[in-house]
């Protein structure tokens, strides 16, 4: 493993996400943790806490576009259509 390589777990609660920038990393890492824990992987994370993840290729997005049009149904307010930023 090089040292260059990067990798960042978060754990809350009993939900742990783990992202790297080395695949053969992230594949021990998980084989190490299933052998001590019950434990599934998910595969490619797309929500958390709220958070719409989109991941493409080498760019995450985090986006709150439910909990928004949930905010705003319940407050009454009308959705407008959705336009990209200039």
């Amino acid at each position: 493993m090089d040292q260059d390589n990067l990798m960042i777990i978060e754990v809350y609660v009993d939900d742990i996400i783990l992202g790297s920038n080395d695949d053969k990393l992230s594949k021990y890492f998980a084989t190490k943790i299933q052998s001590e824990f019950e434990m599934s992987m998910l595969g490619k994370l797309t929500c958390f806490l709220g958070l719409q993840i989109s991941q493409q290729d080498k760019r995450i997005f985090i986006y709150q576009t439910k909990y928004v049009k949930e905010i705003l149904k319940n407050s009454k307010w009308k959705i407008a259509s959705q336009s990209l930023p200039p």
